[in-house]
């Protein structure tokens, strides 16, 4: 059992580099960071893990972009896996991105992980050009181009949206055959996603039995896919508050799947998260500011990393 971190919202380089320096330190497996371009300034109702809608992060609060963040949070580290949680593929052109992801492999001497989405907020595809309804067509169209580009010499590729041949493409990540594609999302769309292009189902904001309740799902799209099920491996991503460190919640919306608990039970919710069939739980922490969520990350690697390891 893996045990990744959510970047928390530092919004300031001394913040970011000291979390994942920590975080590379204390033996966590990643460090995985979010993706927004903007947020609408009367906020929003289509958030799909809160019970009213609404997003937990205040609109007027700065959100670095994912590429330039993981770029940065490379440079700071040496082992450590680093990520998207999850990237919205849409919003950049799917070349480019295939081309920032393979090159961060490269640097990082093959440590990147690709969790992808088809996004959420209506506005932000607005601000950016984009057609809402074309999302998931999208998505599904540039992880096409992401494996045609990372793994084949002459790449070549033909969709709705783009057409690709006559080019090189190099380099290719250090990974084979490419930079590994961890699937957000909660839908069956979202499965058969995960079935057909990734490496692992990467969900966000749910619960434990919501993931077992799924498994036979993937499981046999997988097989339709002509794939093994047990190649794709399990990801869960949630919020985490310890109850018995004295930390005062953050004011944020409880998201869906929020474990909120003492030590012993967050150790309890492991263990049944691996009884399930979860390979990987990705956490954040519901406190406020650098020294606060590195003490919950120390307390976490203390207390819940030896356990997971044992798990296997």
């Amino acid at each position: 059992m893996e045990i990744g971190l959510g970047l928390p919202r530092l919004p300031d380089a001394d913040g970011i580099r000291h979390f994942v320096e920590r975080a590379e330190q204390l033996g966590f497996e990643s460090v995985l960071s979010g993706d927004h371009i903007v947020l609408p300034t009367a906020g929003t109702d289509q958030y799909p893990y809160t019970a009213d809608g609404s997003f937990s992060r205040p609109p007027d609060e700065p959100f670095f972009e994912t590429m330039t963040t993981l770029g940065f949070i490379a440079a700071c580290t040496n082992t450590i896996k680093i990520g998207s949680t999850v990237i919205i593929l849409p919003y950049r052109n799917p070349v480019v991105q295939a081309k920032m992801f393979a090159s961060l492999d490269v640097l990082t001497n093959g440590r990147m992980i690709c969790g992808v989405g088809v996004g959420w907020l209506e506005k932000e595809f607005q601000t950016l050009g984009l057609e809402y309804a074309d999302r998931g067509p999208m998505t599904d169209e540039f992880l096409e181009i992401f494996q045609a580009l990372w793994s084949d010499d002459n790449p070549e590729f033909h969709g709705k949206f783009y057409d690709i041949d006559g080019i090189q493409f190099a380099p290719k990540p250090v990974q084979k055959p490419g930079v590994p594609i961890w699937v957000g999302g909660h839908t069956r769309r979202a499965l058969r996603r995960t079935a057909k292009y990734g490496d692992c189902w990467h969900t966000t904001r749910q619960t434990p039995d919501f993931v077992a309740e799924n498994l036979p799902y993937l499981r046999q799209e997988a097989e339709k896919a002509g794939r093994n099920p047990e190649s794709i491996s399990i990801s869960l991503k949630r919020s985490l508050h310890f109850t018995d460190l004295g930390y005062g919640e953050s004011a944020n919306s409880i998201s869906g799947g929020t474990v909120m608990g003492t030590t012993q039970e967050v150790i309890d919710d492991l263990y049944y998260c691996r009884e399930l069939g979860i390979d990987q739980l990705t956490y954040d922490f519901r406190v406020e500011g650098t020294a606060d969520s590195v003490n919950v990350m120390e307390h976490l690697a203390h207390n819940i990393l030896p356990v997971a390891q044992r798990l296997g």
